[in-house]
């Protein structure tokens, strides 16, 4: 397999180790992995996670690599509310909400934290384009950041926040807060 095999068969920008398994199954795996290993050291490739690579770094939004790398998740907490404009505050990490084990990883791409929710107020989320690549991304509604904000982060008012909550279905926010613990709708 050469470089220029690889960009001909592979038509996406991130891509994993199965993904090339694919499209080439008559190669040996151990090779493989040392060409993929030698095309990231010439920086043909970038290799952001153990079998996770990508061809172009700018071409790879935070957001979608935060959906791919555990699963299940959503974009949520303070990364969904600053891409809506509810908080000016520019988070330092991608924050994600899911519902298996609470994790945090480390990138090229940045910080992923991603925190676990129960299986019951999993919900409220939609695919969005990204803005960068072709590819979607999981991403919770304005009303679900704000309900996963206060019931994650355990907030016990909110009356220091700087939210602009001009633009919130209000039907919407009452229909989810119906799921969450009852102090939460107090808020």
């Amino acid at each position: 397999m050469t470089f220029l095999d690889l960009r001909a068969k592979l038509k996406v920008n991130i891509f994993t180790f199965l993904d090339v398994l694919k499209f080439f199954p008559e190669e040996n795996t151990h090779n493989i992995r040392i060409q993929l290993s030698r095309f990231s050291q010439k920086g043909l490739v970038h290799n952001f996670k153990r079998e996770w690579y990508c061809f172009d770094q700018k071409l790879v939004d935070p957001l979608e690599i935060g959906s791919m790398l555990y699963k299940p998740s959503y974009v949520s907490l303070e990364t969904a509310l600053n891409y809506f404009g509810i908080i000016p505050d520019i988070p330092q990490a991608v924050n994600l909400v899911t519902t298996t084990t609470t994790k945090k990883f480390k990138n090229v791409f940045g910080n992923f934290y991603y925190t676990k929710i129960k299986l019951s107020l999993f919900f409220g989320f939609t695919k969005v384009k990204s803005s960068v690549s072709e590819s979607y991304f999981n991403l919770a509604r304005k009303e679900k950041a704000i309900l996963d904000y206060f019931y994650l982060r355990r907030l016990t008012s909110i009356s220091d926040l700087r939210l602009n909550l001009e633009e919130v279905d209000k039907k919407l926010f009452r229909k989810y807060a119906e799921s969450f613990p009852f102090w939460i709708p107090k808020l």
